[in-house]
């Protein structure tokens, strides 16, 4: 859907990926690994046919502002992949952005995470990601302060095996997480967070949470799952934050997976081309179901949502919405 750019631009908007990595002697191996998922999954294309392409070259070939921002929202992507980060790549990535007249938050932030301390550059996001909130939220009660879960997730024990509110109650008892409750940061946003999770078939796993991000901006580019979809990139590749126990997000910049590869979660086995698939699964999905009412259709079967919005199966064969075929 939202993602999809015209066959004919694939290879200048590749081409422009690379350009954005060049920088520091070129891309990394994690960034072509990242770029060529991309190529493949979105477009088909074989991205060595590709060189990279300055940003004259690329504000020259897309007029389409919406084109524009999908093509630096792939940047900003390539851009965390690039590990340990330097100066010149944001730079480089900034120069792209401004000759396609692309502006927001989002630059901001790549900026605080080179430039300034772990404190500050979380405290840059948190300000513009907490306007969002509200929007990335279940419609459910405020917190009372009694009662270990919130009630409405208290109901979901009586649904029937199979149902959407089994799956989630059976997601929670899987990774052993606690149902959100009043002592819950933002409960509400987790109850809609993890909803999508079962939908979509990802596991709360580092490269699942960037593939369930990629896959809910792919089905719908608003301004809130493109910057939910920041804080999984700041969390799981970065490595700027991490989910607090009395606030949502807390500074961490510190390694994520150290190891001789690299930090982030793309650089894992898969993970780049789970995230690849997750814009292609994503973008082919017929309607839009990250903010919806997930508690109104709880009673429903799973099964039945996912062909209501035309979620297709993952092509390695695992659900991590049922926990099937956990790796």
């Amino acid at each position: 859907m939202s993602i999809v750019a015209p066959p004919e631009l694939a290879p200048v908007l590749v081409a422009g990926l690379l350009g954005v990595a060049e920088v520091d002697g070129g891309p990394t191996d994690e960034q072509l690994v990242v770029i060529n998922s991309i190529a493949l999954h979105l477009w088909r294309l074989d991205p060595t046919i590709c060189e990279a392409a300055e940003p004259s070259v690329i504000a020259a070939a897309v007029a389409d502002p919406s084109i524009r921002r999908r093509f630096v929202q792939l940047a900003i992507v390539v851009s965390f992949c690039r590990h340990p980060n330097v100066p010149e790549q944001v730079a480089r990535l900034q120069s792209f952005a401004a000759a396609l007249d692309i502006h927001g938050d989002e630059l901001d932030v790549l900026h605080s995470w080179i430039s300034k301390s772990a404190e500050e550059a979380s405290a840059d996001f948190i300000r513009s990601y907490d306007r969002y909130i509200p929007l990335l939220s279940e419609a459910v009660a405020p917190p009372s302060g009694s009662g270990e879960i919130l009630p409405e997730l208290e109901a979901l024990s009586a649904m029937p095996e199979g149902t959407l509110g089994w799956a989630f109650l059976a997601f929670y008892e899987r990774h052993g997480f606690h149902i959100p409750g009043p002592h819950t940061p933002e409960p509400a946003y987790y109850v809609s967070h993890d909803m999508n999770h079962v939908i979509a078939g990802y596991e709360p796993t580092g490269p699942g949470e960037i593939s369930l991000g990629a896959f809910k901006l792919a089905m719908s580019d608003t301004d809130a799952n493109w910057m939910a979809f920041l804080a999984n990139m700041l969390i799981h590749e970065a490595g700027l934050l991490r989910h607090g126990s009395t606030s949502q997000f807390i500074p961490h910049s510190g390694d994520i997976y150290p190891d001789s590869q690299g930090q982030g979660a793309m650089h894992l086995p898969g993970a780049a081309d789970m995230f690849g698939e997750a814009l292609e699964r994503g973008a082919a999905t017929t309607k839009d179901f990250s903010h919806i009412d997930h508690l109104a259709i709880a009673h429903r079967q799973l099964s039945d949502i996912r062909a209501e919005y035309g979620v297709i199966a993952r092509a390695d064969g695992i659900d991590g919405g049922l926990g099937i075929a956990l790796v």
